[in-house]
Formats: structure tokens, C-alpha cells, sequence
């Protein structure tokens, strides 16, 4: 993304010369596009610009020659979470001693270039017994990861982060932060959190019920 591409139409012949025209199988071309005889260039390309397009060479005699390119604008966007509490009770209070769901959702693109990482309190997660980790959920959209904290314990308190990444970097990562700490207070705060980083940063405070 940000960087300038050019597609080039070259025709080998034709009586009378054909001429060329570029169409988008999807939508119209992008606005900024810069044409040039058969040269096609998209400066600072962004995800809205991937798609299919079409070189038409016509010269009104026989039928027109095609050539297709798709172009594939890798992309990291609308990172998103959320909370679920324990299944097994009918409060959405966030309890000791209960289980509760930090899932992250990311879209990528290509979506199978898409990878996640967990932290505790800037430490690698690694699933276990207690703190299941699954890249994929049967149940909602692509690209969504899952930490199911099992029997939540004092010792659990901290600062969760989900970190989306693709395959071969090159695009900035989007990271999400779930805080999970005890407070005499109630109800859930969530905010937008600064970022040394050039990361995409997501920020939640999860307040405990006391009970």
C-alpha cells in the first residue's frame, strides 16, 4: 500500500491499429488513475484499488483481444473484539473462579497470509490446559482467534494483546489490548490507546464484579 504500480498494454499489429481501453471487472476505474496510450498507473495503491483490470484492444474488425491482470493490494484493516463471558451462567458478570472469552478479529488480505500471537503483559501465550488458545472459530467470520481463560484467577490479572500479522511483514501490524484488573467498581471502560509503535492499537479495560 502507499506505493505507485503501472500496468502496460502493448499491441503487436492490426490493421487498422487497434485502440486500447482499460476496464475494472469490478466498479469503475479508481479516480486517480493516471492513462497514458496503453499505460495504466495507480499511484499510492490501497486496498480499495485491488481487483481485476482488463486491457481491450479493438479495431472494429474481428472480434476484440483481451488480456486480464489481478492485482492483489496486501492489507491488514477493521480489527475488532470482544468479550464473552461464562457460557455456563446466565449474568454477564465477569467473575473468579468463571471462564471468559477474548477473541480478535482481523481482515486480511490474502486472508490465508493472515497469522496471531497472544501476550501476557509483552510475554508470548502458548494454549495450555487453562489458557486455550484457537486460531479459527466454526462459529463466527474468518480471520478471528479466541483466548478462553479457564477458572480465571487472581493471578490472571494483566495486559492480554492480540497481535495480527501477515506472512513476509511489510504491513504494519494491528494490535489489540485487553486490561484485566480488580476494581470495587463496575461496568467495562474501553478507550483508544496511544502506540509507541506504528501498530494499530485497540485498548480495553475489563473491570471485575467483586462478589
Amino acid at each position: 500500500p502507499g506505493e505507485a504500480i503501472t500496468l502496460v498494454c502493448v499491441t503487436t499489429g492490426g490493421e487498422p491499429l487497434p485502440t486500447l481501453t482499460w476496464v475494472r471487472s469490478v466498479g469503475t476505474l479508481p479516480e486517480k488513475i493516471i492513462l497514458k496510450g496503453g499505460t495504466l498507473t495507480i499511484p499510492a495503491i490501497n486496498s480499495d484499488d485491488a481487483g481485476t483490470y482488463s486491457c481491450i484492444a479493438n479495431n472494429n474488425v474481428g472480434n476484440p483481444a483481451k488480456k486480464s491482470t489481478n492485482i492483489i493490494v496486501r492489507a491488514l484493516k477493521k480489527g475488532r473484539f470482544w468479550i464473552t463471558p461464562d457460557p455456563y451462567h446466565k449474568d454477564d458478570n465477569i467473575q473468579i473462579g468463571r471462564e471468559v472469552k477474548i477473541s480478535c478479529q482481523v481482515e486480511a488480505i490474502p486472508s490465508e497470509e493472515l497469522m496471531f500471537s497472544w501476550f501476557k503483559n509483552g510475554r508470548p501465550l502458548r494454549s495450555s490446559e487453562r489458557m486455550v488458545i484457537t486460531q479459527t472459530d466454526p462459529d463466527v467470520s474468518p480471520g478471528t482467534t479466541n483466548l478462553d481463560i479457564i477458572d480465571l484467577k487472581f493471578t490472571d490479572f494483566g495486559t492480554y494483546t492480540c497481535v495480527a500479522a501477515l506472512k513476509g511483514g511489510g504491513i504494519s501490524d494491528i494490535s489489540i489490548d485487553v486490561n484485566i484488573s480488580s476494581s470495587t467498581g463496575e461496568g467495562v471502560s474501553l478507550f483508544i490507546a496511544s502506540s509507541a509503535s506504528d501498530r494499530l492499537c485497540y485498548s480495553l479495560d475489563l473491570v471485575l464484579h467483586h462478589v
